[in-house]
């Protein structure tokens, strides 16, 4: 039962069109569940999430779903995924050493690092985790387990979820059906990630640059 329910959530972007007549408005529900799934939970990254939101936009280019609804509901949904993401890493360093298999896997001094991190790139680093693998399920999660800020965390990640759902949303309405991007949507997708990932990366460089003026300055 599990391994289908599994199976059938990986495949979600490739199906939604049948079940949007089966499912009606609960295709709605489906579709946020999906998103809200993939990173509420870290074991969960393998779900499909982009080409979910790109789909969903093609979709409602045809008409088949309203573009608005889709819209605030990603942001609800991948805003409070990562939510719940920060408070399961919250909770889990709440438990006692001898008892808490995270901290035995990673080391005191890894954390503090993740943290470090966290303080000199909080910007950058929350606001675009959604495009880089793996890190859009750890970021919140570190954040929860290194009791980052929540105000600080919270604030970039909805505006991350809104850059996010833009994106892929408007990417699927503008682009999924466009002949050559229907019989390509692999390469679609993987273009479109390199470029995000490649703003993300600039992203970075311009805050490494801004912190490494800071620390010269308070050096002298």
């Amino acid at each position: 039962m599990l391994p289908d329910i599994i199976q059938f959530l990986r495949e979600i972007d490739q199906v939604i069109f049948h079940y949007i007549k089966e499912l009606g408005i609960y295709i709605y529900l489906l579709l946020f569940a999906v998103v809200f799934t993939k990173t509420a939970f870290v074991i969960l990254t393998f779900l499909p999430g982009d080409s979910t939101v790109f789909t969903s936009g093609t979709l409602a280019a045809l008409g088949k779903l309203d573009l608005m609804v889709l819209f605030i509901l990603f942001i609800v949904a991948t805003t409070l995924a990562d939510c719940n993401n920060y408070f399961i890493g919250r909770s889990i360093r709440k438990i006692p050493a001898q008892r808490n298999l995270f901290m035995k896997i990673v080391s005191e001094e890894n954390v503090q690092k993740a943290q470090h991190f966290l303080e000199n790139y909080d910007r950058v680093a929350i606001t675009f985790s959604r495009f880089v693998p793996l890190m859009r399920t750890m970021t919140p999660f570190i954040s929860g387990y290194t009791n980052f800020s929540y105000s600080t965390f919270l604030r970039y990640n909805f505006v991350g979820a809104i850059i996010w759902t833009t994106v892929w949303l408007a990417g699927g309405f503008v682009l999924g059906n466009v002949p050559w991007v229907e019989d390509n949507l692999v390469l679609t997708l993987s273009i479109i990630s390199v470029i995000v990932f490649g703003i993300t990366g600039f992203a970075y460089i311009k805050q490494f640059r801004k912190t490494m003026d800071i620390n010269k300055v308070d050096s002298h």
